[in-house]
This record gives C-alpha cells, sequence and structure tokens, in this order.
C-alpha cells in the first residue's frame, strides 16, 4: 500500500523532497532523544517544570490582580478628587460671577451718580456764570454812575470857583 500511495502523489519539486526528508530526519531524532530515555522520568521532568512555570504564571497574575486593584481604587480616588475640584471651582466661579454683577450693579450706579453730579456742576457753573456777569455789570454801571457823578461835581465845583472868582474879581473893581 505504501507503494500505491506514493504512486497516487503527484510529482515534487527537488526543493519540496528535500524539505520532507529534513522534517522526517528532524522527526526521527527527536523521537530517537526520546526512546533513550525513561519515559517515567520524562514525565515527571515535564511535570515539574510545567508546575514551576505555572506558579510563576500563578504569582505573575496575582501581582497583576492587585496592581489592577490598587490602580483602580486610586482611578477611583483621583476621580472622587477630580468631582470635587470641579464642583470648587464651579462654585468660586459662580461666586465670582455673583461679585462681578454686583460690581458691575454698583458701578452703573456711581455713573448714573457721577453724570448727575456732572450735569449738577455745569449748571451751577453756568449759574455762577451768570451771576458774576450780572455783577460785572452792576460793578460797571456803578462805576459809570460814580464817574459820571464825579465828573458832574467837578463840573460843579468849576462852575462854583469860577463864579467866586468872578465875584472876587467884581468886589475888587467895585471898591
Amino acid at each position: 500500500m505504501a507503494d500505491t500511495e506514493k504512486e497516487n502523489l503527484p510529482a515534487a519539486p527537488e526543493e519540496k523532497v528535500g524539505l520532507v526528508q529534513a522534517t522526517k530526519d528532524f522527526f526521527g531524532n527527536a523521537l530517537s532523544t526520546v526512546k533513550g530515555k525513561d519515559l517515567t522520568s520524562l514525565v515527571e521532568e515535564f511535570s515539574s517544570e510545567m508546575t514551576l512555570v505555572a506558579e510563576g504564571l500563578s504569582e505573575d497574575q496575582a501581582r497583576l490582580h492587585d496592581l489592577y486593584e490598587s490602580l483602580s481604587a486610586q482611578q477611583t480616588v483621583d476621580k472622587s478628587e477630580t468631582q470635587e475640584d470641579v464642583s470648587r471651582v464651579s462654585d468660586a466661579l459662580k461666586e465670582t460671577s455673583d461679585r462681578v454683577k454686583k460690581t458691575e450693579t454698583v458701578l452703573e450706579g456711581l455713573q448714573k451718580d457721577l453724570d448727575k453730579l456732572r450735569t449738577d456742576l455745569k449748571t451751577q457753573q453756568d449759574t455762577f456764570a451768570q451771576y458774576t456777569k450780572k455783577a460785572e455789570e452792576k460793578k460797571a454801571k456803578k462805576l459809570d454812575t460814580l464817574q459820571g457823578l464825579i465828573k458832574q461835581l467837578t463840573w460843579l465845583v468849576g462852575i462854583g470857583g469860577g463864579a467866586w472868582i468872578i465875584v472876587t474879581i467884581l468886589n475888587l473893581f467895585r471898591h
């Protein structure tokens, strides 16, 4: 039957024959190595090595689980702290916003008061300017009146003096 199977196989190139032969030799060498040793000792050696690997994997898995639990707990704490921080910042922003609104309201009131004071000051300046102008006009009138009076008195004194001189001269010629 082996001969018939070989005949049924398609003809393989030389490379495939070399690869198949190398594989067969490899497995043949591995089997011959195993056949030379006691199967029980091989099983025990394999079992002890697998136990050692399993223990190492178990320890690694336990450490990874502990690390996972630690990181999970830390993440929960960090998330809680972050939420608290966000809440505090949000409250502080709201408080600051309220203060800004109150300050704006106060500033608007102060601006209105300042505008009213400016208007009142302008009105008072205009009133003062009118009073000053009237006072200067009155002063100018008084000065004009006083100057007119002095002028008239000067004329009267001049006329009186002239009349006295004339009377004195006439009296002089009469005697």
